[in-house]
């Protein structure tokens, strides 16, 4: 009985029932005409290729405002999105929103909270300079049938004080929006290296899927480039954390546009979890 259950725990996986899913986490840089070359009508599409070339399961952006949430929403098949704008918790100011692809994951519930005292409407946190929110959604694997819990935010870049209770806030509302303690991913621009104490806070009870990839990570270490294609980026402030899932590999993707200029001010982030 044993060979046989064996077999067949093998050929589900040859099957593709795998329990295996890749997550991005990618800051697309606002649409603002002074970026010029690097202008996001120049790039729409370059963005969107990528995104299907590497297809993840679900992805996570930050600063995307509404034109270009519509455009990325147009050039992906079979993908849906969750998430608000920041500015009135409908479609004013940038969205920290989740794509996800329809034909691997189900939203079980989601929402989106702001990074403040006040999380539950639109809100500016503490010393922060702006509204900061993190969107997030409980989804259900098609294939394994398993549900995880899934977080995208960008972390304020100027309040201290902000950053260190946005991340102390995230702790709680991870306990307070996953009662069954479900596996959990956190991706987003945190505005922050990792020897700064708000990611320590969150180092401590999520892994960092930098330092806990089973493969080594793959690309430069850094991820923020202002789209500088001179200079290797040193500073890595896009992350993804886990928790109650294999890290199976990570890759800062370094990707070029056709044109040699980068899709991007910052490298997409890729992970490979497993359930």
């Amino acid at each position: 009985m044993n060979f046989r259950l064996s077999i067949v725990f093998l050929m589900l996986c040859v099957l593709g029932f795998s329990q295996d899913f890749t997550v991005m986490s990618f800051n697309i840089r606002l649409n603002v005409a002074s970026d010029k070359e690097n202008a996001w009508p120049e790039r729409k599409q370059d963005v969107a290729d990528l995104l299907m070339y590497y297809h993840p399961d679900y992805f996570g952006v930050q600063e995307a405002l509404p034109d270009q949430m519509k455009d990325i929403k147009n050039g992906l098949k079979n993908y849906d999105y969750i998430g608000v704008g920041r500015d009135d918790g409908k479609e004013k100011g940038e969205f920290s929103a989740i794509f996800y692809d329809t034909n691997r994951l189900e939203v079980i519930r989601s929402g989106t909270f702001w990074l403040s005292e006040t999380p539950e409407r639109p809100s500016k946190g503490w010393d922060a300079a702006l509204n900061r929110i993190c969107t997030y959604a409980v989804f259900k694997d098609k294939k394994s049938k398993k549900e995880f819990l899934a977080m995208n935010l960008h972390f304020d870049h100027v309040g201290n004080v902000a950053r260190v209770k946005s991340s102390e806030l995230l702790l709680k509302k991870i306990k307070e929006l996953n009662p069954k303690n479900l596996p959990v991913t956190l991706s987003g621009d945190f505005n922050l290296t990792d020897d700064s104490e708000p990611i320590k806070i969150l180092s401590q009870n999520l892994k960092d899927s930098f330092y806990n990839s089973e493969t080594k990570p793959y690309g430069p270490a850094g991820t923020f480039t202002a789209f500088n294609v001179n200079e290797i980026p040193k500073d890595r402030i896009d992350y993804i954390f886990v928790k109650g899932m294999k890290i199976k590999s990570l890759r800062h993707i370094n990707d070029r546009r056709p044109n040699l200029l980068y899709p991007s001010d910052h490298f997409p982030v890729l992970a490979e979890l497993s359930l």
